[in-house]
């Protein structure tokens, strides 16, 4: 495999978490039908890695599983990227307030480079206010009431 430019696109969370899953799911399918088609050896080789690094005890997807990107939804990161066109945010940008769900302010300024100069505190509370309504959190208070009533 030749790699022709390795910046060409960068991947959310939960874009990487459906992948891996989506890979792990043929895998599984491949294992089960004799003569089946092997699995490339570099991407068993990249899951080996990962499952033995003394820093990393467990699978990439086990990890991902365990951050906000497991309780998305294709809807929620589609209305993320539509509502985040109102911000003059780069990419990279997007893609962390998408993974990491900042819950405060605080959070904002540490994810966005030169955040006080580019935004005025009325627009970092609006833009607080559209990550919080568009992609709800498992640990959010009014989330976890709502999942009490029903």
């Amino acid at each position: 495999m030749i790699i022709e430019n390795p910046r060409a696109g960068m991947l959310s969370n939960f874009e990487v978490l459906r992948l891996l899953e989506e890979q792990q799911a043929k895998q599984k399918e491949v294992r089960d039908v004799p003569d089946g088609i092997a699995v490339p050896e570099n991407l068993r080789t990249v899951q080996f890695e990962a499952s033995k690094r003394n820093d990393c005890p467990f699978f990439l997807t086990e990890y991902l599983k365990a951050t906000p990107c497991s309780t998305q939804d294709e809807a929620q990161v589609k209305a993320f990227v539509d509502a985040m066109r109102a911000y003059e945010l780069t990419l990279a940008e997007k893609i962390q307030l998408l993974n990491l769900r900042p819950k405060s302010a605080v959070e904002i300024y540490l994810l966005i480079e030169e955040c006080e100069e580019r935004f005025s505190e009325d627009q970092l509370e609006e833009l607080l206010q559209t990550t919080l309504s568009v992609l709800p959190r498992d640990d959010d208070p009014v989330y976890e009431m709502e999942e009490e009533e029903s």
